[in-house]
């Protein structure tokens, strides 16, 4: 059996590891190398990680397969099975065509596959505060995370999990499910199961934009938010005046002090230069972050700039409904709409 795998992440090359010690894999299909400023979050180049494996690295130059260059190559190789492990865009149908058994994608939500199709499921759980996440493997069709379902399993989120430990959850339980049924004596028989689509909920996509704290939220609200967002995506941000303050871990710091501080306010800053901001409930202890200007300088009593996070949610949903509106919001999002 012929395994390719299409991939673009950083994390889809550990997923490839795992199921590589179960399998073999023939190649990697992948995105040829480019300017660090690209704005796919977790880009890598894997022409090194295949030479160092002895797989064969296939480049293609778009992300969205559209390339006559890039459908040739593809269509050269003789693919029994397309795993998708890192490629946040729909595979054409000319490539699930071309596969001589099927092709496999992954995808999950805290609300299972059906109830979280759509973009950046993770991020959305760890956001609303979701307490696990279902991830499923299924058989890729020519629409949105709409396949048959081929195996799905289940893990909880803990207070100390950011966007990192969940990739890494994820990818632990996707190699397995994967090796598990290419494995299966029956896998060729292709007797997956049928999603509910009348019940199909979508995630809508988030922007780097979408990232500006609320110091409104109680200080429980914004770490989540802050973990949601962390490496490798763009961080959770805020501003003082024009500069932006760019946040990758805070904490929950509950304390009761004398001190009359509004949310947002620094009220400490810490020797090794952690700050202490308040919140709309308590106090968060900013532990890493990053400013945009050295000519920033961070100050106690500074006010660090507030975005409505209902207000940001009654965006999102906005943007969403208008680009797709046969695809119904996520209940759990919904929830936060204004």
């Amino acid at each position: 059996m012929n395994v390719y795998v299409l991939n673009t992440l950083c994390i889809g090359l550990d997923t490839m590891d795992l199921v590589r010690k179960r399998l073999p894999i023939q190649g990697v299909i992948g995105l040829s190398e480019r300017d660090s400023s690209d704005s796919i979050s977790d880009y890598v180049y894997q022409s090194r990680f295949c030479k160092d494996r002895g797989l064969d690295f296939i480049e293609v130059s778009t992300y969205g397969l559209t390339a006559n260059s890039d459908r040739c190559a593809l269509l050269e190789l003789e693919i029994d099975v397309l795993v998708v492990m890192g490629w946040q865009r729909l595979i054409p149908q000319w490539l699930i065509e071309h596969c001589k058994i099927c092709s496999i994608g992954s995808h999950g939500s805290p609300l299972g596959i059906t109830k979280g199709r759509g973009r950046s499921p993770q991020n959305w759980a760890l956001i609303l505060g979701m307490d696990s996440f279902e991830i499923s493997i299924f058989e890729i069709d020519a629409g949105v995370d709409s396949g048959r379902i081929i195996d799905s399993r289940k893990f909880s989120y803990s207070l100390y999990d950011d966007i990192k430990t969940s990739y890494y959850k994820v990818s632990l339980l996707t190699s397995e499910m994967i090796a598990d049924a290419l494995l299966s004596p029956t896998f060729c028989k292709l007797d997956f199961d049928e999603q509910a689509h009348e019940e199909a909920e979508y995630f809508p996509q988030r922007t780097p934009s979408d990232g500006a704290i609320d110091w409104q939220c109680t200080s429980y609200e914004i770490s989540r938010f802050v973990r949601a967002l962390t490496k490798p995506y763009p961080g959770a941000h805020t501003y003082a005046g024009r500069q932006q303050l760019r946040i990758w871990s805070a904490i929950p710091f509950d304390i009761d002090i004398r001190a009359t501080c509004t949310p947002g306010e620094v009220y400490k800053i810490f020797n090794n230069h952690d700050l202490l901001v308040k919140s709309g409930q308590g106090y968060v202890l900013v532990e890493d972050y990053e400013l945009s200007s050295d000519a920033l300088a961070i100050s106690e009593g500074l006010k660090l700039e507030s975005h409505s996070f209902s207000q940001q949610i009654k965006s999102i949903i906005e943007k969403h409904e208008a680009k797709h509106p046969g695809f119904p919001i996520a209940t759990e999002v919904k929830k936060y709409k204004s």
